[in-house]
């Protein structure tokens, strides 16, 4: 997978510095309605008394699109409590403080110190067009900066954060008067990528780098895949790119998943239902937090 396709569908953090500041409108070759893959998650246990609705998610959407289904809202409203990846997201203020006190660290080489010499002219492209100053960059720990410029691509998109699911089901939840509860804080999922080894971070921002020109595409297969509910090309996408190490693969991917399972299958032994909406690459594959729960005796069935 892409790098900026993994931060739209793995990392809801992807938020934090994503607005709608582009300079001209940017055409997408997507669809604006579907059917995005939801999944009812079943005890078969007497002690699993609960019940989840299991939603993949993209973080950052383009405006108009309809991914709204009868079978979706019925869920939604028959939901007690919601549970999303990460809380705080909204308050911006605190989340950049948070992202800054992980981010900067001091005696940082330069930016153009930590990719191949045959990046330089590619990383100033991609570093002119963010409106990042790099100076800013040069502080940064080596994520960071990679993180700062995919989520840099969103803008030149036209991609708001607004638009994003799960702001969108807070808000409903909210107007529901439900509790809203998260999975991990923002600190916990910047520090995943904080603590991955240096030559892993230089790698990613090495694909951004890389992968700049494609950003419109790549958005376009990730977005088109998950509004038509197509879990092969989402796992066909969510197998590559910085996913292939095993090292990053377990600590962005398994590990998390493993993690949320674990909570869940603690919620689910009360009986009350709830809306579990996480980024899309968490429900595809062998590791899937849906199939660490069916492991542990759910019965999974995929309703859309």
């Amino acid at each position: 997978m892409k790098y900026f396709q993994i931060l739209l569908s793995l990392i809801a953090a992807v938020s934090l510095s994503a607005c709608s500041n582009a300079s001209q409108v940017v055409q997408l070759d997507t669809v604006t309605e579907g059917k995005p893959a939801l999944w009812k998650i079943t005890g078969t246990k007497p002690e699993q008394t609960g019940t989840a609705f299991m939603f993949g998610t993209i973080h950052i959407l383009p405006k108009g699109v309809n991914w709204r289904t009868p079978i979706l809202e019925t869920a939604l409203s028959e939901s007690d409590t919601l549970v999303i990846e990460v809380l705080g997201l909204e308050d911006t203020a605190n989340a950049a403080r948070i992202f800054s006190k992980l981010a900067i660290s001091p005696d940082q080489p330069e930016i153009e110190k930590r990719v191949k010499p045959s990046l330089h002219a590619d990383l100033d492209t991609v570093i002119n067009n963010s409106k990042i100053p790099t100076f800013a960059l040069n502080r940064m720990e080596s994520w960071a900066a990679a993180l700062s410029l995919a989520s840099a691509q969103t803008n030149n998109l036209g991609l708001e954060s607004s638009e994003g699911v799960e702001k969108k089901l807070v808000a409903q939840f909210e107007g529901f008067k439900k509790p809203i509860e998260g999975l991990e804080t923002i600190e916990q999922q910047l520090g995943y990528f904080d603590t991955l080894p240096e030559t892993q971070q230089r790698a990613m921002l090495a694909s951004v780098v890389e992968e700049a020109g494609e950003a419109k595409t790549s958005f376009e297969k990730l977005f088109n895949a998950w509004i038509s509910g197509d879990t092969d090309t989402m796992l066909e996408l969510s197998s590559g790119g910085i996913l292939e190490d095993p090292q990053t693969r377990e600590k962005l991917l398994v590990l998390r998943n493993r993690n949320w399972a674990e909570q869940l299958d603690k919620k689910l032994r009360n009986p009350q239902i709830y809306f579990v909406a996480v980024g899309a690459a968490h429900l595809v594959g062998p590791d899937a937090v849906q199939t660490m729960l069916e492991k542990r005796g759910y019965k999974i069935q995929k309703i859309q």
